[in-house]
């Protein structure tokens, strides 16, 4: 009886092992995918930079004039903030990073099932 105890154990460690397998190979095409979205999000970053170097080519003569002119810029970069947030990558990576944080918790656990798992055999293995 208690031989079928042991491979229940083994063979449930050998699952738990997969399953970690197969998870981690999950977060680093995960992993992958956050990289690109970071590369795209630096680049969207630069062309920010770009848009407000806009506001130091004003020169302004009065107080109406920078009104006017800076109302505009201003118009100007809540369309381009509007854009971004329109944005479906944004979305995404919010979506990759709640998967990988969601992920990396689950290997966590698993690996703790692992050892807890084998140290439970071991401790068997060496009381017999």
């Amino acid at each position: 009886m208690q031989n079928q105890n042991d491979e229940i154990t083994l063979s449930e460690a050998k699952k738990v092992t997969a399953e970690l397998k197969a998870s981690i190979l999950k977060l680093d095409a995960l992993n992958q995918d956050v990289a690109i979205n970071i590369n795209q999000l630096q680049d969207l970053n630069s062309k920010l930079k770009d848009y407000t170097s806009i506001i130091s080519k004003f020169d302004f003569i009065d107080e109406k004039e920078m009104t006017t002119n800076y109302a505009s810029y201003l118009a100007f970069l809540s369309k381009k903030i509007d854009e971004l947030f329109k944005n479906k990558n944004l979305s995404r990576i919010e979506k990759i990073i709640d998967n990988t944080n969601y992920l990396v918790s689950l290997s966590i656990v698993k690996v703790s099932i692992i050892v807890s798992v084998i140290t439970t055999g071991i401790n068997f293995l060496i009381l017999k």
